[in-house]
């Protein structure tokens, strides 16, 4: 069997290697995305890292001037502003030079692709795109050093259906209008422009991954993407568009990521490059769409920037906006997703080191937490009214039940934090924060809304009489049953 495996890998180098061999003379692929941050979320990450697995040297660039697009790039080149940042991945080891010229990034390298992107806001508006897309090509065609360049168009993804981005009133607020706009967009632009041989279509990646388990959690912000799963997404798009390779059983994935998710985020890229402009349904690929899973055991949540020691407990920090390997207090998979969707203030270690409570929590459970205030001025962050945490891809049929742990030790005064759970209902409590180790706030016969979400918002209770009002959430553990 071992000597059959190595003979199938050899088999897959080789034919690797005859499509890089294909497509440069040096055995390098060289890709120069021209656009802003949206060409950030798809190209810096994790493209060159897919490319490696499979031993295809690539060397990326970006020419980024965030929030920008053709017109705005168009008056940069006309009057030399020189406000590019030239973004470059070579050997896996990125750099960025500020203030510089676009001239100087196409002719820094015999680039073999070149990609143009609209403006996000503006990426289904053919009315944007000309005459500034007209030029940026030229431009770019008297500029290489490359006659065999061939050039692109990068699809970009349509917001996520709670965007506050001011630009998605251009679509009604839809993502749906927003996402058939992008993909009428870029035809138009690849029937105007024979230039065009191909299109990367990212958007379509992205709307594929929303139709699986992972839901609408593809972004950090409403616009820009997920740093792991929404990323890693476009990234294997993009890898598959350029190299021609399909990503899906590569093992290559970003740390804070399963296998799991990340063969859901190869699909779904594969199915786009299939199909750059229809969404394909994949609500069985990976977990299906609906929660069917009951778990084992309680789930086990803390929350904090520190890792606990006890496996257990899932550690849910700020460093991920979507937390994906929720496990139950019996390791097995629950299918849940965490997701921040209203940031804290900060997280720290002040709570309880000793406590009482049901909720069996290690010190480094009960110490660790996120804080938010509400009121005045505290370190370099300004007050939130409250923070927010979003459950979704929740076992509708299940009815929950939520113990919440709140502690910050050495109070003077009275930090009272409540709870507000919102799913097919409204349910709440609070807890007494300041020097608390023994007391829980308990919420009982929960029910997610119909495709299984949940929101949870800390704030303050009316009884905090700190002078920031701050808030506090240190630990929750979920009992589910039927």
């Amino acid at each position: 069997m071992k000597k059959l495996s190595f003979v199938i890998l050899i088999c897959l180098c080789l034919g690797v290697r005859a499509q890089v061999d294909s497509l440069t003379q040096d055995g390098i692929v060289r890709v120069l995305a021209i656009g802003n941050s949206f060409s950030q979320d798809a190209v810096e990450q994790y493209l060159w890292e897919l490319a490696n697995e499979v031993g295809v040297k690539m060397i990326i660039g970006n020419a980024y001037r965030g929030g920008q697009g053709f017109q705005s790039h168009w008056i940069d080149v006309t009057e030399s502003n020189n406000t590019f940042e030239y973004r470059k991945v070579v050997n896996g080891r990125r750099t960025n030079k500020p203030r510089t010229a676009l001239s100087e990034i196409i002719t820094d390298e015999p680039w073999q692709y070149i990609t143009f992107q609209q403006v996000s806001q503006e990426s289904g508006l053919t009315t944007t795109f000309e005459p500034y897309l007209t030029y940026l090509i030229q431009y770019a065609q008297g500029l290489q050093t490359n006659p065999n360049a061939a050039y692109g168009y990068h699809q970009t993804w349509a917001y996520s259906h709670d965007s506050t981005h001011g630009g998605f009133a251009n679509y009604g607020n839809r993502q749906e209008v927003m996402y058939d706009s992008i993909c009428a967009a870029v035809q138009y632009a690849l029937q105007t422009h024979p230039e065009f041989s191909f299109v990367v279509p990212s958007g379509t990646a992205i709307q594929n991954a929303r139709t699986t388990w992972l839901g609408d959690n593809m972004n950090r912000d409403g616009y820009h993407l997920d740093l792991k799963m929404g990323r890693y997404t476009a990234a294997c798009a993009w890898f598959e568009t350029i190299t021609g390779i399909s990503p899906v059983g590569l093992s290559y994935h970003p740390d804070g990521m399963d296998f799991l998710a990340a063969h859901t985020c190869q699909v779904s890229a594969h199915e786009a490059v299939a199909r750059p402009f229809e969404r394909t349904i994949l609500d069985h690929e990976g977990l299906p769409a609906v929660n069917n899973i009951v778990p084992t055991g309680l789930v086990k949540l803390n929350f904090g920037a520190d890792h606990t020691g006890d496996p257990v407990w899932n550690d849910i920090t700020p460093a991920l906006r979507t937390h994906l390997s929720i496990h139950d207090s019996n390791m097995n998979p629950t299918g849940i997703l965490v997701t921040f969707t209203g940031e804290f203030g900060g997280s720290n270690k002040n709570g309880a080191a000793y406590t009482t409570t049901k909720m069996l929590m290690p010190s480094d459970v009960s110490q660790s937490a996120l804080w938010g205030y509400a009121a005045g001025k505290f370190g370099g962050n300004g007050p939130r009214q409250n923070s927010v945490i979003r459950f979704s891809h929740l076992n509708p049929e299940l009815e929950y039940e939520m113990t919440v742990f709140s502690s910050r030790d050495k109070c003077q005064d009275f930090r009272q934090t409540s709870f507000i759970v919102q799913g097919s209902d409204t349910w709440a409590d609070a807890l007494q924060s300041a020097n608390n180790s023994h007391e829980t706030a308990v919420i009982k016969h929960i029910r997610s809304t119909a495709d299984g979400q949940l929101t949870l918002t800390v704030m303050p209770g009316s009884y905090n009489n700190s002078p920031n009002l701050f808030y506090y959430l240190n630990a929750i553990t979920i009992k589910a049953k039927h």
